[in-house]
Parts: structure tokens; sequence; C-alpha cells
């Protein structure tokens, strides 16, 4: 997945928190809350061009020798990143520069970790994540609505990224 990719599933990732901040006004009333609720709104749909421009990867075989279940990695990613910010009211441009300087550095840091499978909008529409073991030892994550993932099984999944997969089921 390319940089602007990540940064498509970046801001989807915290259009929750974006909606917070406008609902909030922790920005500030006015155009700075708008503009936060505009974030809020983009970033709910993003996630859908991103899995339409994926779709256009053919799928490859992806053979899973052993599968865990990762779904938890979302829910400490809203705990650890989305919370602390929810209780957060700028009232100087101080502190409004210094929030966007946080939030922009966990948007770097995001993208450079190629942490954009670790989005809770992607959980609420269905989508797990499962860490596979492949038959090399190599270690990746895989995005499914599947319930339960066995070991052993064959799926055809889509490369996002070096070890991110995406399996879409019809």
């Amino acid at each position: 997945m390319t940089a602007l990719g990540q940064m498509a599933m970046f801001l989807s990732s915290y259009s929750p928190l974006f909606a917070v901040f406008a609902l909030l006004d922790s920005f500030g009333s006015g155009w700075p809350a708008r503009v936060c609720a505009g974030l809020a709104i983009v970033g709910l749909l993003l996630p859908l061009g991103v899995f339409v421009a994926a779709r256009r990867l053919a799928p490859q075989s992806l053979h899973a020798d052993s599968a865990q279940v990762r779904d938890g990695d979302a829910l400490a990613y809203i705990a650890t990143y989305l919370v602390p910010f929810a209780a957060v009211t700028a009232t100087t441009a101080r502190e409004r520069g210094a929030l966007g300087l946080f939030v922009l550095l966990i948007a770097v840091l995001y993208v450079r970790s190629e942490l954009f499978y670790v989005n809770p909008l992607l959980a609420l529409v269905g989508y797990r994540m499962f860490q596979v073991t492949t038959p090399a030892g190599a270690s990746v994550v895989l995005l499914t609505r599947r319930r339960f993932l066995h070991s052993g099984i064959d799926l055809k999944a889509r490369r996002l990224s070096n070890y991110v997969y995406w399996e879409e089921r019809t």
C-alpha cells in the first residue's frame, strides 16, 4: 500500500476522534470545529476508496499454518491513542498547535510503522485481524470477515504491504 493509502487509513482510524474534537470544540468553535467534522466525515469514506483500489491487485494464495486473532490491537489503539485525546480541549493557540503537532507525530509513526491495518472502523464493519504463520515461517497479518481461521487453511488474499493481506469475501 502506498504512503498515500496508509495516510488515508490513518485519517480513517482517527475519524471518531475528529468527530469528538468537533463536538467538544477542542480546537475552538466555528471553522476549527467544522474542519474536524469534515475530517471525520471524509475519514469514514476513505476505506471504501482504499479497498476499491486494492481490488485491482491480483489475489494471491496464502496458506495459514497457524493463525491467532489480533482483534485486541484495535482496542489497544483506541485506548492508548484515541481516548486520551477525547478529553482535551485546547483553548490557546499554543495548546492547539501542540495538539495538532502530536496528532501529526502519531500519523507519521502510524504510516512508517505500517499500522494502517489497525483501524477501529474496519472492526465496526466486520473485519477481523489474524496473525498468520505461513509454511515458510513468515508472520503476516490477514484482514478478513471470517469469524474463525483454522490452521492449515488455504486462502486467496490481496497483498496490501510486505506483511499485510486482505481477504475479500463475497
